[in-house]
């Protein structure tokens, strides 16, 4: 079986092509395990399918960067410039032109949150994500972690640098600290920014990179740059 490392604005991952063999969670589980090496994730293709693993080793619902990574990969073996695919979370649509981009899961606002200093909105694109505005030069990571575990969500913290310009940092359950970028993550920031702004269109400067965050006929469409950065490798169960 075949795979290699990619980047997506910062986020890393193992993917592991699966077209055409099943993988069993077990399986899945313990590639996950022995060939993620400080990774951020895996992503297994299947057919028409993107199953995502943390590099925890445990199944995530939905990965907006990985997704991304899929349709490149879609994109640099079958040649194909537009990918509709499945994932855990619903269906997901997604284009290669000057960017990689995907529609993705339709956001959903379950409601805001208070825990004594700080304040925000819960918001769900295939995985829950809590939205702080705030200062992001410096981040007490260690004081927000009574959140992640108490809404067993993602963190995510950004300041507004201009209209329609936004600075984000995230702390990523499953990897259980501070990725590059993350693409729900961007999306829930930039869904909350467009519901105060009416904006359309948000780019968001992570850690890795910028994502740009679109919102056309009711739907999300998240963006950026894909690249391997690796050779194919055989991977051995």
């Amino acid at each position: 079986m075949k795979g290699a490392y990619y980047t997506a604005t910062g986020n890393t991952f193992l993917v592991v092509d699966s077209r055409e063999r099943t993988l069993s969670d077990l399986e899945k589980r313990l590639l996950v395990l022995k060939y993620v090496n400080g990774r951020d994730g895996t992503i297994f293709v299947e057919r028409d399918f993107m199953d995502y693993y943390n590099c925890d080793g445990k199944r995530a619902a939905f990965c907006g960067n990985g997704a991304r990574t899929f349709v490149h990969f879609i994109h640099e073996k079958e040649e194909r410039d537009s990918v509709e695919f499945s994932s855990h979370a619903g269906t997901v649509f997604g284009i290669v032109d000057d960017l990689v981009s995907v529609r993705m899961p339709s956001p959903k606002f379950l409601g805001n949150f208070e825990e004594e200093d700080y304040r925000g909105e819960i918001v769900v694109v295939g995985v829950p994500h809590l939205v702080i505005e705030g200062e992001t030069d410096e981040i007490d990571w260690n004081a927000l972690l009574p959140l992640r575990h108490l809404y067993d969500a993602n963190l995510n913290v950004f300041t507004v640098k201009a209209e329609g310009n936004l600075r984000i940092r995230t702390f990523e359950r499953g990897v259980e600290g501070e990725t590059a970028a993350c693409g729900t993550g961007a999306t829930s920031v930039a869904w909350v920014y467009y519901r105060r702004t009416g904006c359309e269109r948000v780019t968001l400067q992570a850690n890795g990179g910028n994502l740009t965050v679109s919102f056309r006929h009711g739907s999300a469409y998240l963006g950026g740059g894909v690249e391997k950065c690796s050779e194919e490798l055989e991977l051995l169960l």
